[in-house]
């Protein structure tokens, strides 16, 4: 994954992975992080901003974590110290 100016090594856990490729993805489309907010331009099947692809993809994450919090707490036995 390499932008213009920066690059990402890939982590080997999809959801991370999913989030620095947004990255990658915006930091070539733009080269100014101000931008990320604009309308795509000639992304396939998104009518999504950077910023708002980078959102989604941290959410999607965050709800893996949680669910995975969620059964860790169900195999201790309702345990919340996670």
């Amino acid at each position: 994954m390499d932008a213009y100016y920066f690059g990402f090594d890939r982590t080997g856990v999809g959801a991370i992975d999913t989030i620095l490729s947004e990255v990658d993805t915006a930091g070539k489309a733009y080269h100014s992080t101000e931008m990320w907010s604009e309308e795509p331009q000639g992304w396939e099947g998104t009518d999504l901003s950077c910023a708002e692809r980078i959102q989604e993809a941290a959410n999607a994450a965050a709800e893996l974590l949680r669910q995975l919090r969620d059964e860790v707490i169900r195999l201790r036995g309702g345990e919340r110290d996670v």
